[in-house]
C-alpha cells in the first residue's frame, strides 16, 4: 500500500469512525431527541422503512455534538395535545455547557481539520493537531469525570466513557452525547413534540412521525385497539394544515 492510499484511508477512517459512534440504533418505539436550546428540543426517529437486526439507525446532527441528545421510549397519544412540562435534562448546567464547547473543538480539529491535513500532505501540522485533539479530549474527560453529578452519571461510569473518548480520539467529539445518553425519556407523541417551543420543529415533526405510523400499521400489532388508535393519531395529523 503506497504512503499516500494509507494517507486517504487513515483520513477517511477518522469521520468514518466518528460518524458510526455518533449513530444510533433504535428499536421499535424508541427515538432521539435532541436539545436545541432552552425549551426546544427535536424527536429523531431515523431510518423508517431500513432496519439492521431489526433495528432503525439513526445519525444526530454530526456538525453539533454539543448537543444533548437523550434517548425516548415513546407511546401514542390519542388525545388532544397537552402542552407538556419541559424535561430535565442533563448536562445544561455549566459543566454541560463546558463539554459542550470542547465537543465542538474537537470535532474541528479531529474530525475536520486532522483530515483535511493528512490530504493536502501536511503530516507535520496533521501530528500537531492530534496532539492538540489529544490534550483537549483530556480536557473533557477531566470535565466529564469531575462534575460528573451534572450530567446524572456517578464517578466510575463517567471515567469509563472518558476513557473510551481519550484513547479513541475520533469517539472524543461524541462525549457530551454519551454523558446525556445514559439516560432514557418517557414520552407521549405527538403531544412531547408539539410542546417544543421552536415552530419549526413541531412543524417539521409532523410528517416524519406520520410515516413511523404507518410504519407501525404496515407491521401490525397483536393488539388491534392499539392499531387503531395509531389510525385515529395518522387521519388527525394527515388532517393538520
Amino acid at each position: 500500500m503506497t504512503t499516500d492510499r494509507f494517507e486517504l484511508l487513515l483520513a477517511f477512517g477518522i469521520v468514518a469512525v466518528y460518524l458510526l459512534d455518533a449513530m444510533r440504533f433504535l428499536r421499535p418505539r424508541e427515538a432521539l431527541v435532541e436539545r436545541l436550546g432552552a425549551g426546544r428540543w427535536r424527536v429523531l426517529f431515523g431510518a423508517v422503512r431500513f432496519e439492521l437486526l431489526g433495528r432503525r439507525p439513526a445519525l444526530p446532527n454530526p456538525l453539533r455534538p454539543d448537543r444533548a441528545l437523550c434517548l425516548a421510549r415513546w407511546r401514542p397519544a390519542s388525545r388532544a395535545v397537552v402542552r407538556q412540562p419541559v424535561p430535565e435534562w442533563p448536562g445544561t448546567r455549566p459543566a454541560g455547557a463546558a463539554l459542550g464547547w470542547l465537543c465542538a473543538a474537537l470535532l474541528v480539529i479531529v474530525v475536520v481539520a486532522a483530515p483535511a491535513l493528512l490530504l493536502i500532505g501536511e503530516g507535520l501540522w496533521f501530528a500537531t493537531a492530534i496532539g492538540a485533539g489529544y490534550l483537549a479530549a483530556l480536557a473533557a474527560a477531566a470535565v466529564l469525570v469531575v462534575r460528573a453529578g451534572d450530567f446524572g452519571l456517578d464517578r466510575w461510569p463517567a471515567a469509563g466513557i472518558a476513557v473510551v473518548g481519550v484513547i479513541c480520539l475520533p469517539c472524543a467529539p461524541n462525549l457530551l452525547r454519551a454523558a446525556c445518553g445514559t439516560r432514557t425519556l418517557a414520552v407521549e407523541l405527538p403531544a412531547f413534540a408539539e410542546a417544543s417551543a421552536g415552530e419549526p420543529e413541531r412543524r417539521g415533526f409532523r410528517p416524519r412521525f406520520a410515516r413511523v405510523l404507518r410504519s407501525e400499521l404496515t407491521a401490525g400489532s397483536d393488539d388491534p385497539r392499539q392499531d387503531e388508535e395509531l389510525r385515529l393519531i395518522l387521519r388527525r395529523i394527515e388532517a393538520q394544515p
